[in-house]
């Protein structure tokens, strides 16, 4: 049976995925990263067309996710296998966010790294967010994130991979439980 944790954005999930505006909200690039200045840029694209998130294949996916917060002494990990459309997943997300007045920075891409960062306003002041998401193929992809506010910066990892076909009905369908064995005295 599944563990579940809180939801999670893949690009706002990026990010799967999966995002909470307070509480356990994503997070973007380790402290380790190279500052923006000093990493190169993107060549230039031949048309001025947006940046698309890449496409994923549909199916059950497994999410294993890493939270990283300065006031906890070790890294909380979980991990939820679903049924799910990462990609349209990411969209919506987005799309959500986006109906709370939250304002995106343009998605970049750079090789197979989008980058994408948005601020939203919350009832204690604005949250910062940035996601890399490094998408692998159509199965698999890993997200780091992170999420700074006045009172903490939260850093997580999500590492997504399809591990085939949705049970049943197919993405977005609910995973049954496997039923446990009833013990007789």
């Amino acid at each position: 049976m599944p563990v579940r944790c809180p939801p999670v954005t893949t690009l706002t999930a990026i990010t799967a995925t999966i995002l909470l505006l307070a509480g356990a909200a994503p997070a973007a690039e380790p402290a380790t990263a190279a500052p923006e200045a000093t990493r190169p840029a993107a060549p230039a694209a031949a048309t001025d067309s947006p940046v698309e998130l890449p496409t994923f294949r549909s199916g059950l996916w497994e999410f294993r996710r890493t939270l990283m917060r300065a006031d906890a002494a070790k890294p909380q990990a979980s991990t939820i296998r679903k049924c799910a459309d990462p990609g349209a997943d990411m969209r919506e997300k987005m799309e959500s966010l986006k109906k709370k007045d939250c304002q995106f920075a343009p998605l970049r891409h750079t090789s197979d790294r989008y980058i994408s960062s948005w601020t939203c306003q919350t009832p204690t002041g604005a949250m910062r967010f940035r996601d890399v998401l490094l998408a692998k193929d159509p199965n698999s992809y890993q997200v780091v994130s992170e999420t700074r506010s006045a009172q903490r910066v939260t850093q997580q990892k999500i590492e997504a991979t399809r591990l085939g076909e949705c049970p049943g009905m197919g993405s977005g369908a609910p995973l049954t439980p496997t039923p446990k064995p009833v013990h007789h005295p």
